[in-house]
């Protein structure tokens, strides 16, 4: 028997209180805390997939800084650099006029312009990043819903 069968099982029986749906979460989680320690990128795999199954594809704080703190890249100058070249308030502010998608948050915005800075800030300016960023991630006209997350997640993961 599967886990899933083991909770649709329960449903049909009308045993599948909150209460009980809540106990079974809370072990699930403490199996999750193994998972973490001897296999975490299975267990980041999961936790991705299950954000997006209850989000959507879009970021939160948490998964947008866990995103941002791998970018590596060269500088303008030839600098090795890692993480944020923008915080998320100064992506707010440079980007206050541009349209972007219901849905878009402002985590999805720090991720998206952060990675395209750390892609091209060697041939294209600060200006030109952000009308990139924008009309990729944000105006492509037959691209994704979420395609920040989408983006990174198949960086990442390949999927």
């Amino acid at each position: 028997m599967e886990y899933k069968d083991l909770i649709k099982n329960a449903k049909a029986n009308g045993v599948a209180s909150d209460k009980a749906m809540w106990q079974s979460v809370d072990g699930l989680s403490d199996m999750l805390c193994v998972l973490k320690e001897e296999h975490p990128a299975m267990y980041w795999e999961f936790m991705r997939k299950q954000h997006s199954i209850l989000y959507g594809p879009h970021y939160d704080k948490n998964f947008a800084e866990m995103d941002i703190e791998r970018i590596r890249y060269t500088g303008p100058g030839g600098e090795k650099k890692n993480g944020a070249h923008w915080s998320a308030d100064q992506v707010e502010d440079a980007t206050k006029n541009l349209s972007f998608p219901s849905g878009t948050t402002k985590w999805d915005k720090y991720v998206a312009f952060n990675s395209f800075y750390s892609d091209l800030c060697s041939i294209y300016d600060e200006s030109q990043i952000i009308k990139g960023a924008h009309k990729f991630y944000f105006a492509d006209e037959d691209g994704p819903q979420g395609k920040i997350w989408e983006y990174m997640t198949a960086m990442q993961y390949g999927s």
